[in-house]
């Protein structure tokens, strides 16, 4: 099958690759996010999708918004055969008459078992609602978002030390497996494919920049939760000594206390630093980084601060 890809990031060209060592499939063309400005420099920076493209030679085609460019898109995939179109973490929307174009139509990898989690931050919102276990959904594009017919899905567990990188990664490996097992053999139909049924249909948002902000009054499970969808970009927020911490992991212990102050600190020997939530249990900290500082451990950071016990996160 003659096949485009479309994606951005990191994970989208792992199953890039794949995808190129199968022998039934062709891929004729790679769409991805215009390079971006990145680092210090603020030098513009391709994407891993466009990087791996380039390395084996492919067509790459890069729009600022494909929805206001669709006519220059359709001019520009025309002159490819191409039957379907497969899409992971594009991370722009595709206008229909871009999605319909191909022969067999565009199929995409979604990062829940739809109809739960329709929207853009499927495996943050796992994390962050507690979920104990996700999956995987491969289905056709609509122009709903993520409502259209479901080809095949896969659970995926979630465990207490799993952060949004390390679902990520487990979603991408499992949704590979799936998707090379639809692609293993030459096909000149579309793939079977079921409707979603709606009604059991829950949503998600982009993650906003309040959304890092912690709330340390909420239960001890709850921030731990936060920390966790959060984690490795774009990181938890809270104060210390009037200026921002990132939270990027923690571990929720045995520890709590009847009297009640949500971000106290208390250190518990030279490496161990826990502070209260509000249901008065104590989340140790493991990584963490002070405002103009880089990452750090929690013993790092408790002796270049000299933590005492009247500390507190706010």
């Amino acid at each position: 099958m003659k096949i485009a890809f479309f994606g951005t990031p990191e994970h989208s060209a792992k199953l890039l690759s794949k995808l190129l060592e199968v022998p039934s499939l062709q891929v004729q063309f790679v769409v991805t996010n215009p390079d971006r400005p990145k680092g210090r420099s603020k030098s513009n920076v391709p994407s891993p999708v466009k990087e791996l493209a380039i390395s084996k030679g492919l067509p790459v085609f890069q729009y600022e918004s494909i929805r206001k460019e669709k006519e220059k898109a359709l001019q520009d995939f025309s002159t490819f055969e191409t039957e379907m179109f497969v899409v992971f973490a594009y991370g722009s929307i595709l206008p229909a008459e871009v999605f319909r174009s191909p022969k067999f139509g565009t199929i995409n990898l979604h990062g829940s078992l739809l109809p739960d989690l329709r929207g853009a931050s499927p495996v943050q919102t796992a994390l962050w609602r507690g979920y104990k276990t996700t999956g995987v959904s491969i289905q056709y594009i609509s122009e709903g978002m993520d409502e259209g017919d479901i080809i095949r899905e896969a659970e995926v567990p979630i465990l207490p030390e799993d952060d949004s990188a390390s679902l990520m990664e487990k979603i991408t490996d499992v949704g590979t497996s799936a998707l090379l097992e639809l692609f293993r053999e030459e096909r000149s139909t579309p793939f079977a494919a079921i409707p979603q049924n709606s009604t059991k249909a829950t949503y998600c948002t982009k993650i906003r920049p309040e959304d890092r902000v912690l709330d340390l009054q909420l239960p001890a499970e709850e921030i731990q939760n936060r920390i966790r969808a959060l984690s490795p970009e774009p990181g938890a927020i809270c104060r210390f000594r009037e200026k921002r911490v990132v939270l990027y992991r923690t571990k929720l212990t045995e520890q709590s206390s009847e009297t009640i102050q949500p971000g106290k600190l208390k250190r518990m020997d030279k490496k161990g630093l826990l502070f209260q939530c509000g249901d008065g249990r104590f989340l140790e900290v493991i990584s963490i980084q002070p405002e103009s500082k880089n990452r750090m451990t929690a013993s790092d950071f408790m002796n270049g601060y000299r933590i005492t016990d009247e500390d507190q996160f706010e």
